[in-house]
């Protein structure tokens, strides 16, 4: 699998895109909101490294408790794979749990995506390429 994404929980997308905008990175696509996960979203990229702004827009959003929680931080790490099904199985056999089903995602051009959490790691995403 390889590296697509690092996501940022970020409370406020403004502030926090211009904070990478001062570390150097370029916008790579404005935000967008994902109504089905209750968030904005958008991507940022510096020396070949992209990442994910993801900023909660409802108490209902994925991920509005791990905000209150843990405030701004990195916090999932995204993997392109080819087979999604395939690579769901190896994981699961590898101790991971789906925590989020597999699921279209608005800001990565409608592609399947899905999260799994595993003890010793944390979260990760998978993407279908």
């Amino acid at each position: 699998m390889r590296i697509h994404h690092i996501g940022y929980l970020v409370k406020k997308m403004d502030k926090a895109v211009k904070a990478f905008l001062n570390l150097g990175y370029t916008l790579v696509q404005d935000v967008v909101l994902d109504d089905y996960r209750q968030v904005t979203i958008c991507f940022m990229e510096k020396d070949g490294y992209k990442i994910e702004l993801v900023s909660p827009v409802s108490k209902e959003s994925v991920v509005f408790d791990l905000m209150k929680r843990v405030g701004n931080t990195p916090y999932h790490i995204c993997y392109e794979t080819e087979d999604m099904d395939d690579q769901i199985a190896a994981l699961l056999a590898q101790h991971y749990v789906i925590c989020s089903e597999k699921h279209e995602a608005i800001a990565i051009a409608g592609k399947r995506v899905c999260f799994l959490i595993h003890p010793f790691i944390g979260m990760i995403e998978l993407v279908e390429v």
